[in-house]
């Protein structure tokens, strides 16, 4: 009788803290380099585009070579993976401390943490499912989602006070002895077993998917900057249009390369990089389409309230995670409480619900942002209810992937189930971005020349810029003088800027709504009863 059989109610303890403990780990070092963004200009002399590349490198880098995480986890074993990885996150975090400059911290330190996020992301999911069985390995990704839910709280509220008080690199230096920790408890992570069948390295298909992934990724991170169509400031254009979507394009073309190779080599070796159940089973594809939209939810309904109470309200880090708090505690709870509570439930119409609520959360949000203010309660509430759509989601979407597929192939998807969290995350930035800086453009550009007694110089320089972005009052007038803005019509024209930037705040959460809607059509192909999908623990590959 194997491990996972034998010994599943004992690794319920310590084992799933240390995993969770991990997920904390690489959510929260996102979280503080998000928050220590001024901190790292001041320090280093930094521009905000250089800080702006340091914040992208992690997904790009931990996106792009996640995939191979999840191979090099069946070759190699996971505890080794994992313990791997977190050596890397230390190594990562131990270089941003002692980082002399931003681009050290940006090519050393941010590409180390992302390489470890690849191998142990991946490793961690590729545990719980060798060893956890049935109900509990449900309850084991729902814990997951409950970790995710509590670093974006906390991570604000501790990361923020550690800046606060001792400066950024003692937060990176307190990450940097999480993962130390972390790598010392690994003794106690079970191993699953690795495969009967011996597992070869798919190097065309490493290079493929590393192509297409990166292609992908960074292009729709720089969507927010180069524009999705009409260029904004890109380094070059493509006949006029912005290079951004045309490299999202090629990723994907490159990617249908990576699946007709990967369909050859797993006929030829019985193994790939993606093997050809992820593409025949429609529950896998729906678990991946889901667990797409938890990490979208999260980017695009987050960003959208933290730009707003930052930049205009002018909340600091400490007091935007306190408004998280409730957010995370709808998430965690649901993600951990609808395993534990429920022993027979319907997958489909609570996925269905779950996306439900984040198109009320959305909405309700949106009524609470106003022209300099947000009504807390409203906000809040909205929060709670994205929170508790995440949470809803994330109690099943993982479980419905690993629970179609052989015992293998289900260790192995937990490289291809964190590379669709980045995707989604990327994409929730990406379409928010977009459509706030667009509708700013559009917005000012439209409200300004129906201002009575504007200057011509004033109204010229508005309708000479391509992109408006979205600034506090004083960085706008800061940037709309320097661009030819007549400084005598600051006083008509900043109350101008205030009401477009809560048109765009509010437009920002509604496209949130309808990309919610859509991937509401997406959920036909979940089954409608637990029982017919209880992962194959006795199933080869």
């Amino acid at each position: 009788m194997d491990w996972k059989l034998k010994n599943n109610r004992q690794a319920m303890g310590w084992p799933l803290l240390i995993l969770c403990l991990a997920q904390f780990l690489a959510s929260a070092d996102n979280v503080t380099l998000s928050i220590a963004t001024r901190a790292l200009i001041q320090d280093f002399g930094a521009s905000m585009a250089q800080i702006s590349t340091a914040n992208t490198m992690y997904p790009l880098i931990s996106g792009t070579f996640m995939i191979a995480g999840g191979m090099l986890g069946l070759i190699f074993g996971w505890r080794r993976t994992f313990r791997t990885g977190c050596l890397i996150y230390f190594l990562a975090e131990l270089t941003a401390v002692f980082s002399p400059s931003v681009t050290v911290f940006t090519c050393a330190a941010r590409i180390l943490a992302g390489i470890g996020g690849s191998l142990m992301i991946p490793a961690v999911f590729g545990i719980i499912t060798g060893s956890f069985y049935g109900r509990e390995q449900a309850i084991a990704f729902g814990a997951l989602g409950a970790a995710s839910g509590f670093s974006f709280a906390m991570g604000p509220v501790i990361c923020g006070s550690l800046l606060d008080l001792l400066g950024w690199r003692w937060a990176f230096g307190t990450l940097g002895g999480l993962a130390l920790v972390i790598l010392a408890c690994s003794v106690l992570i079970p191993s699953p077993q690795k495969p009967q069948r011996l597992v070869r390295f798919d190097l065309p298909g490493f290079i493929l998917s590393t192509a297409g992934l990166f292609l992908v990724v960074f292009g729709m991170l720089q969507i927010s900057t180069w524009g999705m169509i009409t260029p904004f400031n890109p380094p070059f254009t493509v006949y006029g249009f912005s290079p951004a979507l045309l490299l999202v394009v090629a990723g994907l073309l490159v990617l249908l390369m990576m699946l007709r190779w990967e369909k050859h080599r797993e006929k030829y070796s019985g193994s790939a990089m993606i093997p050809q159940s992820f593409l025949r089973t429609a529950q896998v594809r729906a678990g991946l389409y889901l667990t797409m939209y938890i990490f979208f939810a999260y980017s695009s309904g987050i960003f959208v309230v933290v730009s707003f109470v930052q930049v205009v309200a002018g909340l600091d880090a400490i007091h935007t995670g306190l408004l998280i708090i409730p957010f995370a505690v709808c998430l965690a709870s649901t993600s951990m409480g609808i395993p534990l509570i429920f022993r027979k439930r319907n997958p489909r119409r609570q996925c269905r619900v779950g996306l439900l609520l984040g198109v009320a959360g959305s909405m309700l949000t949106t009524c609470g942002i106003e022209g300099l203010n947000f009504d807390i309660s409203i906000v809040t509430s909205g929060l709670c209810l994205i929170g508790a759509s995440m949470g809803t989601v994330a109690a099943s979407a993982p479980f419905l992937i690993t629970s179609a597929l052989p015992e293998r192939d289900a260790q192995q998807s937990g490289g291809i189930q964190a590379a669709a969290r980045d995707i989604g995350q990327a994409l929730g930035v990406a379409l928010v971005s977009m459509v706030m800086l667009t509708a700013m453009t559009f917005s000012m550009k439209k409200l300004t020349s129906e201002v009575p007694g504007m200057t011509p110089q004033t109204f010229q320089a508005v309708k000479n810029m391509t992109v408006i972005p979205y600034l506090s009052d004083a960085g706008f007038q800061a940037m709309i003088v320097t661009n030819g803005a007549n400084p005598q019509d600051l006083a008509v024209l900043t109350p101008v800027y205030q009401k477009s930037r809560a048109r765009v705040t509010r437009a920002g959460l509604l496209s949130m709504t309808v990309m919610t809607l859509l991937f509401l059509m997406g959920t036909g192909k979940i089954p409608v009863t637990l029982e017919n999908a209880l992962p194959k623990g006795n199933k080869s590959h």
